[in-house]
């Protein structure tokens, strides 16, 4: 079985993740203007969901190198609370997500 992961208020599709307790995530940065600002913020966030441990090795040097940063949460409230933090950056195209194998996207915009 699976749950399905809604982001109530943000510019997100729904996402489907497994129902288990330990979930995968994948960061990757995209920023060209500001990579320190973007990493600096998804840090905030990244401590927020699976504490100052999940952080080892997310530095400026290896965002500048294009390497994606790859950590686990233990539950999917704080995963649903991860996402909620950096939806801005997701939906601006800045930070690229992946959860237990899945990218986070944003809704397409509508135009009228």
């Amino acid at each position: 079985m699976a749950q399905i992961i809604a982001f109530p208020k943000t510019t997100l599709r729904p996402l489907r993740v497994h129902s288990g307790s330990l979930h995968s995530v994948r960061v990757e940065i995209v920023d060209q203007r500001r990579p320190r600002r973007t990493r600096w913020l998804t840090q905030w966030a990244i401590q927020n969901a699976a504490s100052f441990r999940a952080l080892k090795g997310f530095t400026d040097a290896s965002v500048a190198r294009g390497r994606a940063h790859r950590f686990s949460v233990s539950r999917t409230r704080l995963v649903r609370r991860f996402v909620a933090e950096i939806s801005e950056l997701i939906a601006a195209g800045r930070v690229i997500v992946e959860i237990d194998g899945t990218v986070v996207r944003a809704l397409a915009r509508r135009s009228a």
